[in-house]
């Protein structure tokens, strides 16, 4: 006995025949009738989606074994299509794989602190006196030392720590952590709170260690208003230091200080001196400062191949790509909170599995040509690290396997597998001379909605070839879903017809550019999709002294006390690359996701510390 039923396969609606409780049969099958009714290349794309998306991936985080699985899956079909190996290896042979280094783990192997001063040593003890840093680089360093102050070369009424010292050549140059205070603890440099550009690590370091320094030890200051002043903390990397750097506790600068000062101050006495004085002091004997660290580096794989160009135009190379990699565990990025698998079935086993699309259908266009055909070189690419700063695109593009003027077009997929009412974003069209009309045709026969942005998104793989000058296509979903970067996106959730539509447009799009005659003139856009609000705009406060000059994310100079970013765990020098789950292009584009919030709002931000990725919760509070 059979009961009428319709199952959902691939975004359509197809009538099956449902078995009764407790019937056998073999001769109703009803996935094999509703997969019967779907298109072939819906079926291939669905094979690579769940493959891809699989549980059996472990949600494709770099250097993971699920995402070796996920690298050995695509270059088997890139082989099984017919394409070429295309990156150089150390030996001189082609591979499907270019490695790069994509962070890595960092390990304190030794560290000291010991002072002299004639005959008498003092040892300061790790953990609770001193802690090693790796803001500076690895080494052991003896010589003598000079107190610079709070190591500023550039205050506010001529406040300069470096007058009359233009050299540190071998020394160790001591400082104090933040900038000059008032009787309250706070900043004397920065008005309503918080500290100026000028407290942050690198700026700091970069003052003594241009001028010669060897080391540096930063010393927790009595006194402050920062609660950071009480805390030792192992700070990542990226604070500028060529030498080793230390960070001492307040009673470990006290020890050094009663040794050392010639006056014989106390801390207090000094910081105070500091507060007034924008002078140096060279202190008494020898400081022999140690930080050594083992780095581990974390390799990293783009999976590409090739389909070889052909007559007048095969130096010219075409790039379809689409980032493979996710978040794993969802210890970073996610904006549901870690320890539970991240599929990633849209973000991004959806465009992956577009780019293997592409790939065989490309192969088979070529192999139709003309004999005396013109036709461009397809570089086809799965980019590693994309989640993480988009490092597998930008490393490709500044190491291209072809020199990167006979680029001639990118087109990326992000996310192309939640498509609503056949919705597609495309953008990138102004930044090539004439591609929005070589590419509306296509569109208007895709039987998709094409909505074309007006500029180019960024903080996706394209942006990486885009800022090399060259032209873009970049394709997404329109209408974006909740469950993005969490355990949510699954493959059960994606619309595999609209996915396979996308596929089919941009192979149309990439085959005709490929024999077109001339190639697109590159050109620069006026601005990114986004452009910063208002202030008054915002209504949230995240408290924060950033810089404006990162080409990614958000450098953190210096963070306000007791404000959203201090509670939650941020430090001075931390570079903010996440935002609830989606990747901070610059500053501007923060700003925009800034003015969407209200007081009170809960969400997840992503901070780069060293070679670590960190994922920290913030309340956010009320300008």
């Amino acid at each position: 006995m059979f009961l009428p039923a319709a199952i959902l396969v691939a975004g359509s609606v197809v009538p099956v025949a449902v078995a009764a409780e407790g019937d056998i049969t073999t001769s109703e099958t009803p996935i094999v009738t509703a997969l019967g009714a779907v298109d072939k290349d819906v079926l291939r794309f669905n094979d690579h989606l769940t493959t891809l998306a699989s549980p059996y991936m472990g949600g494709r985080v770099p250097g993971s074994v699920g995402m070796e699985r996920a690298m050995d899956y695509c270059q088997f079909w890139f082989e099984e299509f017919g394409l070429e190996p295309v990156f150089e290896t150390e030996s001189g042979e082609l591979s499907f794989r270019q490695e790069m280094e994509l962070g890595g783990t960092t390990e304190l192997t030794s560290s000291q602190a010991m002072f002299k001063k004639g005959l008498r040593r003092l040892q300061l003890e790790a953990d609770s006196e001193y802690v090693a840093t790796a803001l500076g680089e690895n080494g052991e360093v003896t010589a003598p030392m000079v107190f610079v102050g709070y190591s500023v070369e550039d205050g506010p009424d001529g406040y300069n720590n470096y007058e009359g010292l233009d050299d540190l050549d071998g020394k160790i140059a001591v400082m104090f952590r933040f900038e000059p205070m008032n009787d309250d603890g706070g900043s004397r440099f920065q008005e309503g709170g918080g500290w100026s550009g000028r407290a942050g690590f690198r700026r700091k370091l970069n003052a003594c260690f241009d001028r010669g320094a060897a080391g540096a030890i930063i010393i927790n200051p009595p006194g402050s208003s920062d609660p950071r002043a009480e805390q030792l903390s192992s700070v990542g990397g990226g604070g500028g230091g060529t030498g080793p750097v230390i960070m001492l506790s307040q009673a470990g600068g006290e020890k050094l200080v009663e040794r050392c000062d010639p006056k014989g101050r106390s801390l207090v006495e000094l910081r105070q001196f500091a507060d007034e004085n924008a002078g140096w002091v060279e202190f008494d004997g020898k400081g022999t400062i140690e930080a050594m660290f083992e780095r581990t580096p974390l390799i990293a794989e783009n999976v590409g191949g090739l389909i070889p160009g052909r007559g007048a135009l095969k130096d010219e190379v075409i790039v379809i790509g689409a980032h493979l990699d996710h978040l794993g565990m969802g210890y970073f990025g996610s904006r549901s909170g870690p320890g539970e698998l991240h599929p990633g079935a849209d973000d991004n086993a959806s465009g992956s599995a577009g780019v293997l699309l592409i790939a065989e259908q490309m192969v088979k266009s070529y192999a139709n040509l003309p004999d005396d055909a013109d036709a461009r070189t397809i570089l086809l690419v799965c980019f590693t690290g994309e989640e993480s700063g988009l490092n597998g695109s930008r490393y490709m593009a500044n190491n291209p396997p072809f020199p990167i003027d006979d680029h001639v077009l990118m087109i990326n997929f992000d996310m192309i597998g939640r498509i609503l009412n056949d919705r597609l974003s495309v953008s990138g069209m102004n930044t090539g001379v004439g591609l929005l009309e070589f590419c509306q045709p296509f569109f208007d026969d895709s039987n998709l909605d094409c909505i074309v942005a007006e500029r180019m998104s960024g903080a996706s793989d394209h942006t990486s070839y885009y800022d090399q000058g060259v032209p873009v296509l970049f394709a997404i979903i329109e209408d974006f879903h909740e469950d993005y970067h969490t355990p949510a996106d699954v493959s059960e959730k994606i619309n595999r017809v609209g996915a396979t539509k996308t596929a089919r447009l941009f192979h149309d799009i990439a085959f005709a550019a490929a024999t077109r005659t001339e190639r697109f003139e590159y050109q620069r856009q006026g601005g990114r999709e986004r452009q910063a609000p208002s202030r008054m705009d915002i209504k949230v406060r995240f408290g924060v002294q950033p810089s404006y000059s990162e080409d990614l994310g958000v450098l953190i100079n210096a963070v306000t006390p007791g404000g959203s970013a201090e509670l939650a765990g941020v430090e001075d020098g931390d570079l903010l690359v996440r935002w609830d789950g989606q990747k901070i292009e610059n500053i501007e584009a923060w700003m925009g996701m800034l003015s969407k919030h209200e007081p009170g709002d809960e969400i997840k931000i992503g901070i780069k510390r060293g070679d670590e990725e960190v994922t920290l919760n913030v309340t956010l509070q009320g300008r």
